[in-house]
């Protein structure tokens, strides 16, 4: 419910979206379904945001995050700093107690506004595990998430449309 709602906070400014067959009518361009980018791809990583309140480096935070998507089978990279970009991916890292972080993410294509992929991952520290690494471990599972969409095709993340 919480992932919905951020997603449609985030498009609250895009044109309104009609859903035909099979297809998506968007301020009259066609976005076909279910779509996927091609091996490698450049996935750029727009720094994080902390919504958590933790102490921590945004570009530092950025840098990890595009590390783990390299392992996922992307090019990736600070926005920015990649000399294209296929996709984007924005993170916000919602959540911080003392066993878990939560991080919202959404994965935009360079020529839509519409997000492919919008969801939650999640990273656990144990006794010995910091909550640095508990953000680590969410990013990983934000990578895999992205790497599991991609091979399946991403289709328009159907709660942007409502």
């Amino acid at each position: 419910m919480r992932r919905a709602a951020f997603c449609r906070a985030c498009l609250a400014v895009l044109a309104t979206a009609s859903i035909g067959t099979g297809q998506v009518d968007w301020a009259g361009h066609k976005l076909r379904e279910p779509r996927r980018l091609n091996p490698g791809a450049a996935v750029c990583v727009n720094t994080p945001l902390n919504l958590a309140g933790m102490e921590m480096e945004p570009a530092k935070a950025g840098e990890e995050l595009a590390e783990r998507i390299r392992a996922a089978g992307f090019a990736s990279g600070l926005l920015g700093t990649q000399a294209s970009c296929d996709a984007v991916v924005f993170t916000e890292i919602t959540g911080r107690n003392r066993k878990t972080v939560e991080v919202d993410f959404r994965v935009v294509l360079t020529d839509e506004q519409v997000p492919r992929m919008c969801s939650s991952a999640r990273g656990k520290s144990g006794k010995l595990v910091s909550w640095h690494d508990a953000v680590l471990v969410a990013f990983a599972d934000e990578a895999r998430q992205i790497r599991n969409a991609q091979q399946k095709g991403m289709a328009v993340y159907a709660g942007a449309l409502e």
